[in-house]
């Protein structure tokens, strides 16, 4: 290993900020607040450390670390480690010894499963820079890769406004022809009522992220680095945005609008608006908030239509300590949710879900239980039926047969140890599509 890395944890958050500022590409899920919402909304904890190169800041990376039931310690750094540039010595190489440092420190070092997308893009990297993650020990993840658009804001408004597609132009002329106004949500009543639309929206198109309780932990944190915008028509609310500024970004959190928005161009008019207030205020980027063109569409052609870079993250990887990958590969679901939505399907009927699952589980305890009737409500994991080894394999098979994802944390005493838990787990992960 080589000797010229070091780590050092950072407990004070003005200076994990400063750091953030020095970034050559700062993240939110990389910030403090975001870190902090996560460990009060999901119980994952966050750690954070600065890595030094021959004694220079080099990289910072916020880990989240959580014990899960069977399976141990896990660690994720998402979007992380971000790579400092203060000190103009950043190159492809050292990144590449700093994520391997990384992956001693927390594989090898401490025995943890570690996943990781650092935050990079394609062209900071060398030539056959995968082989060489995966001679490091990182595998690829299979996990939705992190994609957007970043809009300069040094430039002038003529000229981002001009990098436009003729279309998104046209329909903000348009939205401008029919007279809307922008409004700035400040009190804690503007922010209910868009979390009660927000809300209204996650419950009829099923959006998995982020969660209301994460947005609303997220205001907590950020304070007055999140932001609020309305769109006005005759008075009334139509549309409005959340945005959440760090390191000179200023990005796209949530969104919410009614029926009329589509025809009035609200959306158009909103993000413009937006674009407009962050320069002014000295932001040097405005983040669309995600694409997906395979399961967004219509919402990735809208936001390419304001110009900008696109950019995607190199990738997703995963590290196990020694023993732990045959056991592990088969359930390969560190995820903590990620940062596009989803739609939900029709909800699937309880008794249909259950007997399903009764007869699967049968399957697994049919040595052990011999010709004894399965009831749903026998203990199988206390009871000694299902242990940590048949429990991976149950896993594998209710993703399988009912087409769902099971993530580490859901794996816990009380979504699997009886068939009736099982049943009701199983059908909240269907009603989540």
């Amino acid at each position: 290993m080589d000797d010229r890395f070091g780590l050092s944890v950072i407990e004070d958050r003005a200076e994990w900020s400063r750091l953030m500022n020095q970034s050559r590409k700062a993240d939110l899920q990389q910030t403090w607040a975001y870190g902090e919402s996560v460990r009060k909304c999901i119980g994952w904890e966050p750690i954070r450390h600065l890595i030094t190169d021959n004694g220079r800041p080099a990289a910072m990376t916020q880990t989240l670390i959580k014990e899960i039931p069977i399976v141990g310690h896990v660690a994720r750094m998402q979007h992380g480690p971000v790579f400092l540039e203060s000190h103009g010595h950043f190159s492809p190489e050292n990144a590449l010894g700093i994520i391997e440092f990384l992956r001693h420190h927390w594989v090898d070092g401490k025995n943890t499963v570690l996943h990781l997308t650092p935050c990079l893009v394609r062209s900071d990297l060398p030539e056959r820079w995968a082989e060489t993650m995966k001679n490091m020990g990182l595998d690829p993840s299979d996990e939705a890769l992190w994609r957007s658009i970043r809009i300069d804001l040094t430039q002038q408004p003529e000229k981002i406004h001009k990098n436009m597609k003729r279309n998104w132009r046209k329909s903000l002329r348009k939205a401008e022809e029919y007279c809307l106004g922008a409004e700035t949500g400040e009190s804690a009543a503007d922010f209910d009522f868009f979390m009660e639309k927000y809300e209204q929206a996650v419950a009829e198109k099923g959006i998995s992220w982020p969660s209301p309780e994460l947005v609303r932990e997220l205001k907590t944190q950020a304070g007055s680095d999140m932001h609020l915008v309305f769109v006005i028509k005759d008075g009334e609310r139509i549309a409005g945005m959340v945005m959440i500024v760090y390191a000179s970004v200023a990005h796209c959190l949530v969104a919410w609008s009614d029926s009329r928005a589509d025809k009035l161009r609200a959306n158009n008019f909103l993000y413009w608006q937006f674009i407009l207030r962050f320069r002014e205020m000295g932001c040097n980027w405005y983040d669309v908030g995600g694409i997906d063109p395979d399961r967004l569409p219509g919402i990735t052609v809208f936001k390419r239509g304001m110009g900008g870079e696109e950019y995607q993250l190199a990738g997703n990887f995963v590290a196990r300590p020694p023993g732990a990958g045959d056991r592990m590969r088969q359930t390969d679901d560190y995820r903590l949710g990620h940062v596009l939505s989803g739609l939900a399907l029709p909800g699937p009927d309880a008794e249909a879900v259950k007997a399903r699952v009764k007869t699967v589980i049968s399957e697994f305890v049919r040595e052990k239980l011999s010709d004894t009737e399965l009831d749903e409500n026998l203990s199988l994991i206390d009871g000694g039926l299902i242990d940590s080894f048949t429990l991976v394999s149950v896993v594998q098979v209710l993703q399988e047969k009912f087409d769902i994802e099971i993530m580490v944390q859901d794996i816990n005493i009380e979504n699997f140890d009886t068939i009736q838990g099982i049943s009701e787990f199983v059908k909240s992960k269907m009603e989540e599509g």
